[in-house]
């Protein structure tokens, strides 16, 4: 694995006098050294600038006829949730492949990998029979068994642990069982692997219809994953939303009677079960071996139909794909389009495009992925001796939608590596070396609502449709800019390079300091204690470029 940007933060609550200078002690541990600059803006329009006929007809095409909406509609609407090993997300790959070779893009499938079992969720119900009737809102883990049909049958406390699971086994058989804890979205036991535990092991061998438990709204439904098909879940996992959980345990307390129904349309089938990227190329004229390419991921849970992760990502990359075909662009370098599979199960579908195409990695100039809330790109922040290329996007979008702008930003700040894959499908390449400038977003929704929840769907994105378009307007811009440059679009200092330093985040402007591994402070007071005594307030100046200061001995 390569040393990069897996650190450590350290909060202190310590702070640092020089001369009526406080600087506040937020410390980051990491493997790398650095070069630190600090950001300014650059200013957009000062520059005559002679647009591109292809950007033109670019922006006239994405305001003209915009279809980024479209194309949300077909992946959640038509298809829905789009979970890795379901036939939905085999469809909505097959479906993505088949719009760009209709548009003149060669596109292909590329194995990700493989899931042991096939998944497909269909519809779930259920609803309170006695004292009250009433519905439930509830949801399972994908990969979690359904019910044998309509399941009537009373709701029962459940056990504190094994022991007591065997003293009441006549109670379970033919019960909905309340379990305690509070539901995070995974399988019953709160593990990924579906591995029942020992109480889960002795309901099911009592003959419990399967097991209820609180989790807080709106609810976040995540999977379970069996291994094979001898290995199946029988026993249904109900997450339920904690006020109507708590409504029932009440009841049950009180000494009444609760009565539930429930028919929930889980299914397997047999694996092992492919799935696949989509990876389409626009082939550049001059420089064929260079690429820009831009992502989003396919894939989502399933509890909803994954409007926002990542409909709201990938959904305006076609479209920008799309903008490119019909504007007739021919870039120097070439252009992909990666639609990942497996972000969700934890960026397999990235990971898998780096490791194929590991000799073209050294040939990436950059790597724009699009995974966040939906909102208007509104500007970058690249090196600034990429700043042409954007500063050309921002003037072909300089008049369409003034509300949303695009601002560019230069840093010459190295970026902290990945180390390990986490986050989203940028961290796969940016382990590799390659440039994974971050887009700004312009958006007033909030993220967390949503995320990974039964909230999921295509009424969450509407409000945004404009923003939806000229994100896929700006995305086809950026791609086209950055692959149409005539600069050489360098990635030397945009990472950190392997060592250890410390990074103080202050109101002033950052320090970083290079620690030598033996002489490393012990503790983050002992650093702070060192920093006092040896250092400046000039040592904060934010207005200059600051170079590595060595640690004190």
């Amino acid at each position: 694995m390569r040393p990069s940007s897996s650190f450590l933060s350290i909060s202190s609550s310590h702070s640092i006098s020089h001369t009526g200078t406080a600087i506040a002690g937020l410390a980051r541990m990491a493997c790398c050294v650095a070069l630190a600059f600090v950001a300014s803006t650059t200013s957009l329009y000062g520059t005559a600038y002679a647009q591109d006929a292809t950007a033109k007809k670019i922006v006239e095409i994405g305001t003209q006829d915009p279809q980024a909406m479209t194309w949300l509609d077909v992946l959640t609407n038509r298809f829905g949730g789009r979970m890795a090993g379901s036939d939905n997300f085999t469809h909505a790959a097959r479906w993505t492949r088949d719009q760009m070779r209709a548009w003149g893009i060669p596109a292909e499938l590329e194995e990700a990998a493989q899931q042991p079992l096939g998944f497909n969720r269909g519809p779930w119900f259920g609803k309170m029979i006695t004292p009250t009737e009433k519905s439930l809102r509830f949801g399972t883990p994908s990969y979690t068994a359904g019910t044998k049909g309509v399941q009537r049958g009373l709701a029962v406390l459940g056990p504190a642990n094994e022991a007591e699971a065997q003293a009441r086994m006549a109670e379970f058989k033919g019960a909905w069982v309340l379990i305690p804890g509070e539901s995070r979205g995974m399988g019953r036991d709160g593990r990924k692997e579906y591995k029942p535990d020992a109480v889960s092991l002795k309901l099911m061998e009592a003959g419990a219809l399967g097991t209820i438990q609180a989790g807080k709204e709106p609810l976040a439904l995540l999977d379970a994953k069996p291994t094979s098909w001898d290995a199946l879940p029988t026993m249904p996992d109900i997450k339920m939303t904690a006020d109507q959980y708590n409504e029932i345990q009440a009841l049950l307390k009180k000494g009444e009677k609760v009565e539930l129904e429930f028919d929930i349309r889980n299914w397997f089938y047999p694996g092992p079960v492919p799935y696949h990227n989509v990876v389409a190329k626009i082939t550049g004229t001059e420089k064929p071996d260079e690429y820009v390419v831009i992502g989003a991921h396919l894939d989502s849970f399933d509890s909803a139909t994954g409007a926002v992760d990542d409909g709201s990502g990938v959904s305006p990359t076609i479209e920008a794909m799309r903008l490119l075909a019909k504007a007739g662009a021919k870039p120097k370098r070439s252009i992909v389009m990666l639609a990942s599979a497996g972000e969700e199960l934890g960026i397999v579908g990235a990971a898998a495009y780096t490791e194929r195409h590991a000799k073209e990695m050294d040939k990436i100039v950059m790597m724009l992925n699009r995974d966040g809330a939906p909102g208007a790109v509104s500007g970058i922040t690249v090196p600034s001796a990429w700043k042409a290329p954007f500063e050309r996007v921002a003037k072909s979008l300089s008049g369409v939608n003034p509300e949303f702008g695009f601002e560019v930003k230069t840093s010459d700040y190295p970026r902290v590596r990945a180390e390990a894959l986490a986050g989203t499908d940028a961290t796969a390449f940016a382990m590799k070396g390659v440039p994974t400038p971050s887009a700004s977003n312009k958006t007033d929704f909030v993220y967390s609502r949503t995320w990974h929840t039964l909230l999921d769907t295509y009424n969450e994105v509407v409000p945004y449709a404009k923003a939806q378009q000229h994100s896929a307007i700006a995305i086809a811009l950026m791609a086209y800019e950055a692959a149409n440059a005539p600069e050489a679009l360098s990635r030397e200092g945009y990472y950190l390079p392997s060592g250890l330093y410390v990074e103080f985040v202050t109101a002033q402007g950052n320090l970083l300091v290079e620690l030598n591994s033996k002489a490393a402070p012990a503790t983050i007071a002992r650093l702070i204690g060192q920093l006092e005594t040896n250092f400046k307030p000039a040592a904060f100046n934010p207005a200059a470029p600051r170079t590595t200061t060595p640690a004190p001995a």
